[in-house]
């Protein structure tokens, strides 16, 4: 099991969760319960309290998106997406640019693309990458209907595919999934 504090208060502890091929674990909690850290420590970037994250997969290659979108607002979304995607995978990705209705804008400075675009450009690092595991924390806030039903089916098809998921959303996923929640101090 695994513990977490921050300036000795206490995020969650004695947590204890196992992910399998192709199932999922939605993690839910109040605004400051430690969501964020918990899929940090998940990671490796943070290191728990007490307790130690387990892969039995080594070799899992991992697709994640934190709430930040992590775009470079200095260039246009096929920029970044020349920066993120070699040859074989950037025709991938330039077709969901395409799928997310992001055609018209493909020239614009990405610092000039709605919140909702930008998430929608952020997104695609998962949507066009192959993995064994895809994390996300808050992925459907900025989005529209059609695009939440688009990611709802993407993830579908993934867990189908024997891909695992983990994520944190205040927006219930239109999939199947074990709930984890924090109770940790909350601002809500």
């Amino acid at each position: 099991s695994i513990g977490h504090s921050i300036n000795e208060k206490k995020l969650f502890h004695d947590l204890s969760f196992s992910i399998f091929s192709g199932n999922s674990l939605h993690i839910k909690g109040g605004n400051g319960c430690g969501k964020s850290t918990l899929l940090r420590i998940i990671l490796g970037i943070t290191t728990p309290s007490k307790g130690y994250i387990e892969y039995h997969n080594q070799d899992a290659v991992i697709s994640y998106l934190g709430h930040k979108n992590a775009i470079k607002n200095y260039l246009t979304p096929i920029e970044n997406l020349e920066l993120l995607f070699n040859n074989s995978q950037l025709s991938v990705a330039l077709r969901w640019l395409d799928t997310l209705g992001m055609s018209k804008v493909v020239d614009e400075l990405s610092a000039n693309l709605s919140f909702g675009q930008q998430k929608k450009l952020a997104l695609i690092r998962v949507l066009a990458q192959p993995s064994d595991l895809i994390i996300l924390d808050e992925p459907f806030v900025g989005l529209d209907n059609a695009s939440r039903d688009l990611l709802n089916e993407f993830l579908q098809k993934k867990l189908a595919s024997d891909t695992s998921l983990i994520l944190t959303s205040h927006i219930e996923p239109n999939i199947l999934c074990s709930e984890l929640v924090l109770s940790g101090d909350t601002d809500d």
